[in-house]
């Protein structure tokens, strides 16, 4: 015949009880740099543009995102003021292949630096995850951002980067 005996595990239960919630808690403090890390999407493409400091002009460029047959185009325009740039991007995918994946933008970064690579201003933008379909409307986003002080020199540069993915 087995006696079982639980007094013994009534003294233990409060110990067990904390340390059960702190191991059980202690992985959701590093559950979301896990998941930032695991999201992470592509650098898909990164244009620099020069931009002269107080021409008011449209500097327009244009990239294919790597992977596929998705594009985007987009301006920079000094702003009024002389402190601000205005950057206008459109992505656009036009295909004629019988099948074609989804585009997914994560994320689009705008930033502004000298002609020495010191980054100025940033702009990051969320849109989302928003799929970018093949042959249908296109994308618009924008950001205003401040550009570098003149400081004798007579360019700044403007840099897009998207991140993003084919599923």
């Amino acid at each position: 015949m087995i006696r079982l005996t639980f007094a013994p595990n009534f003294m233990l239960l409060p110990w067990m009880k904390r340390k059960f919630a702190v191991m059980a808690l202690l992985p959701l403090c590093f559950a979301s740099h896990l998941v930032i890390a695991q999201e992470q999407s592509p650098l898909q493409t990164d244009v620099q543009v020069r931009v002269k400091h107080g021409d008011r002009r449209l500097v327009q460029f244009r990239a294919r995102l790597e992977g596929g047959e998705a594009t985007v185009r987009g301006s920079v325009q000094n702003l009024p003021g002389g402190k601000t740039v205005l950057v206008s991007l459109r992505f656009d995918y036009n295909s004629d292949a019988d099948i074609a994946l989804d585009e997914l933008i994560s994320q689009i970064v705008v930033s502004t630096s000298n002609k020495a690579g010191n980054e100025f201003s940033r702009v990051t933008i969320d849109p989302n995850t928003v799929p970018l379909n093949p042959n249908r409307a296109p994308l618009y986003y924008s950001a205003t951002l401040y550009h570098p002080p003149r400081n004798g020199r007579s360019l700044y540069l403007a840099r897009i980067q998207v991140l993003g993915n084919y599923e």
